[in-house]
């Protein structure tokens, strides 16, 4: 009898562990899908600005460069070609953030690859 009694004991305290297992997930995608739409609106308000920046400067130390010599024309040339990659990549980012985002909050949610509201 106690066998059984332990058991059913067991089964109980399962049930409550699943049930309440049940809910957190849920919680935690919507609170995920949150973050991640709040992160893809500061990825799509920030980036293009840095980008921006980013080709000015490259334009700026080409620019500087030329009027040095051999070695720190190099220099300069190579931040340059690094300043205008970097804002490259930020532009390429900044497009796809909202795709990326919709994708992850999409699966976050349970909708699969559907395109979620965000």
């Amino acid at each position: 009898m106690k066998k059984y009694m332990t058991t059913l004991l067991a089964l109980a305290l399962f049930a409550g562990l699943v049930s309440a297992a049940a809910v957190t997930p849920t919680t935690m995608a919507v609170q995920i899908a949150a973050g991640l739409c709040s992160f893809k609106i500061l990825v799509v308000g920030v980036l293009p600005t840095l980008a921006l920046i980013l080709f000015l400067f490259a334009g700026l130390s080409y620019a500087a460069g030329q009027a040095f010599g051999a070695e720190t024309k190099a220099k300069a040339q190579g931040w340059a070609m690094s300043l205008l990659l970097g804002g490259i990549i930020g532009i390429i980012l900044a497009v796809l953030a909202p795709i990326l985002a919709s994708i992850f909050v999409g699966m976050a949610t349970g909708a699969g690859w559907v395109a979620a509201a965000c």
